[in-house]
């Protein structure tokens, strides 16, 4: 009889925010969302097809990728360049040196996680020509290196594996790609990318990634031939508009970088990018106190705290309207919002979130006065809560 091994314990995480959460939890402790009931056990490896078990790798995937999303917002999930980078910001960067709010503790792996991931390891290795357990390892890896950078590494070395077995995988070509996208190696990622491209030359995803390794080099001709490759190919993909408009800023040519961003503009896949293009557009034209183009333009305390409240997986699509009657003063009003029903733990955990994003906003706007935020039922006017940061 064949011996079985079970997996670890199935990896929960709340759908509306990706935090992990207990077996036994009904509410999320990040953002206290009620939680769906938990996962059955999972069936011993031995009794799990191949195919079967590359897709509860891809739950994992998805799940870590969501989560990764959530608790490091300064990783972007579309591949896009910066507007500007400074010398000292091109060393490679750590997924907990992402945009967190100051003093945020270290973002680490659950245990769990890490086991499941030293496990499928531990299985490429078994099984040292298997190409799709050596890719699985490899997907999982990547994932992980988004918030503990050390896995890149891990991840650079599988995929090198499946390669060594199958030249020409896809996956594994752009997988490399990333991790040297990820790791600021421009030049391994051009050679990655076009190996890819060379067996799949229509893809706009790879493409675009490609042109933006070279915007990231400084070659900014490359990447606009790239950009146009693909706008060719797809006049309404939205990255490459978007990124042909950096490329074309960076080689200083701003008519033309305001001509793409004013396309990318109406291409924006959701309002929130919509404005972040529209203050690119604005900075580039100049403020009309004679600011000179591209001059960053300070964001004041209400517009923070509102792009902080509307980005929150939970609160964001409850948010009736925010109300300012004072300055530093606001007032959001939300439907159906479940304040009352959180545990005290996760509704405290909820509130000295933003409490933090309050004084966040104060420091970012250089504002000194105290700021104070009523939540509103918005059917019954109560007030739910008051958060204040001096």
């Amino acid at each position: 009889m064949r011996e079985t091994t079970s997996l670890p314990r199935p990896v929960r995480f709340c759908p509306g925010c990706g935090e992990p959460a207990a077996a036994s939890a009904s509410f999320c402790s990040g953002c206290g969302g009620r939680l769906a009931a938990p996962p059955a056990a999972p069936a011993p490896v031995s009794a799990i097809p191949p195919a079967a078990l590359i897709v509860l790798v891809g739950f994992l995937a998805v799940g870590l990728a969501l989560w990764v999303a959530v608790l490091a917002p300064g990783k972007e999930p579309a591949r896009m360049p910066l507007a500007q980078k400074k010398p000292e910001e091109n060393a490679a960067p750590t997924a907990t040196s992402a945009a967190l709010p100051q003093n945020h503790p270290p973002i680490e792996i659950p245990a769990d996680v890490k086991t499941f991931i030293a496990d499928l390891e531990q299985k490429a290795a078994a099984a040292p020509k298997d190409v799709a357990a050596w890719k699985a390892a490899a997907e999982v890896e990547y994932r992980a290196g988004q918030v503990e950078h050390s896995y890149l590494g891990k991840a650079e070395a599988s995929y090198r594996r499946v390669l060594d077995l199958d030249p020409k995988n896809l996956d594994a070509l752009r997988g490399l790609g990333n991790v040297y996208f990820d790791r600021e190696e421009y030049g391994r990622a051009v050679e990655s990318y076009r190996s890819y491209l060379a067996i799949k030359p229509d893809d706009v995803h790879v493409r675009t990634d490609l042109g933006t390794m070279h915007l990231y080099a400084g070659d900014s001709e490359k990447a606009i031939a790239e950009y146009g490759k693909v706008l060719a190919a797809d006049p309404k993909f939205y990255q490459a508009r978007y990124n042909l408009g950096i490329a074309y800023a960076q080689r200083g040519d701003t008519a033309k970088a305001l001509g793409e961003l004013g396309q990318a503009r109406e291409l924006a896949p959701d309002e929130r990018t919509r404005k972040q293009i529209e203050s690119m557009i604005e900075q580039a034209n100049g403020d009309k106190t004679g600011a000179p183009a591209g001059a960053a333009k300070p964001r004041g305390f209400q517009e923070l705290v509102e792009d902080s409240l509307r980005g929150h997986p939970i609160a964001g699509p409850k948010i009736v309207r925010i109300e300012w009657p004072a300055a530093t003063e606001g007032r959001v009003r939300l439907r159906e919002f479940p304040m009352q029903g959180m545990p005290e733990m996760v509704r405290q955990k909820f509130l000295d979130r933003l409490k933090s994003q309050l004084a966040e906003a104060k420091r970012q706007s250089g504002s000194s006065a105290a700021a104070k935020l009523e939540l509103v039922d918005d059917a019954s006017g109560d007030v739910m809560a008051t958060v204040t940061a001096e």
